[in-house]
């Protein structure tokens, strides 16, 4: 099964990612031009907070994940 969340700046993107480490699955972080981002990479959570401070760059970005344990864990960020 496949969920998506649209992304939002507010969040609290440290708690976020703290929260990535528990999934079991791979989350993604998708731009609208295609870009994916494998959010459990240490990399990819650093090119993540570049991105939140230029909005315009996150702006109708997806969150993406795969399985029912990890959207229980990232609900709570998109209600």
């Amino acid at each position: 099964m496949e969920y998506t969340f649209p992304f939002n700046n507010a969040i609290d993107l440290k708690k976020f990612l703290e929260d990535i480490k528990k999934c079991e699955g791979e989350v993604f972080f998708e731009s609208t031009e295609g870009d994916k981002l494998a959010l459990r990479s240490a990399l990819s959570q650093f090119i993540l907070y570049s991105i939140c401070n230029q909005p315009q760059l996150s702006a109708d970005a997806i969150i993406r994940c795969f399985n029912e344990h990890d959207r229980a864990i990232l609900l709570p960020y998109f209600r």
